[in-house]
């Protein structure tokens, strides 16, 4: 992907006229990342933006015990950082590459500069934002009001989105993982995970899971 691509796919640009994404991308920067390494921590001061060109990058919260809570995973094509970004505040979460990542970087101040004479474009922003805030919303009530059985096929079915091409889908996720996203303990998860093997559901290897059938998870969630 290049970073030409990386700016069409996101609704932050996509209002952009073509001499105005060669202007931002001139202010952008490239940043290859180890496996491992920290981006930033939860409230460290919002420097700028990250789009992932390559690689996959988690986010995670910490309680005051310390566990872990991943509140997701994004691959190439996708932007992270935007609420620090608009607001100045500490980061809402710490993001880590769970891969080599090569990543394209707009510094803050680079950003509200460009896009302080663009106000068109503010309108992209307001509704991503109103996106997410709408798919808190929604995670607070999944953690309230389903079982784990669901709150579970209703991620798997997130993380496996149907583009037509495969009846399959193949998660490069461990139990561990989505034990963390849930906040329930890798048992539980293993448990139901193992139930639904032995339906034909899902197919399980070491450190990744394939969803075979995705029209019954759909139905778990709509159905319980």
């Amino acid at each position: 992907m290049t970073p030409q691509d990386l700016l069409r796919l996101h609704p932050f640009f996509t209002a952009l006229s073509l001499p105005d994404a060669q202007e931002l991308l001139k202010r952008t920067h490239s940043r290859h990342v180890p496996a491992g390494q920290i981006l930033f921590q939860e409230g460290d001061a919002g420097d700028g933006l990250y789009g992932i060109l390559t690689g996959r990058v988690a986010f995670t919260v910490d309680s005051a015990s310390g566990k872990g809570l991943i509140l997701n995973v994004l691959g190439p094509g996708e932007f992270f950082g935007e609420i620090a970004l608009l607001d100045g505040k500490g980061r809402t979460a710490t993001a880590a590459a769970r891969d080599a990542c090569h990543l394209l970087f707009i510094g803050r101040s680079e950003f509200m500069a460009f896009f302080a004479q663009r106000p068109e474009a503010m309108s992209r922003i307001i509704e991503l934002l109103c996106a997410r805030l709408r798919r808190s919303t929604e995670y607070i009530a999944d953690t309230a009001f389903l079982d784990l059985s669901r709150r579970l096929a209703k991620q798997l079915v997130s993380l496996s989105p149907d583009d037509g091409s495969s009846p399959e889908t193949a998660l490069r996720i461990s139990h561990a993982e989505l034990a963390a996203m849930l906040g329930v303990s890798r048992e539980r998860v293993s448990l139901q995970l193992a139930a639904w093997s032995d339906k034909g559901i899902l197919g399980q290897g070491r450190g990744h899971l394939v969803v075979r059938d995705r029209q019954a998870l759909q139905k778990l969630v709509a159905n319980g």
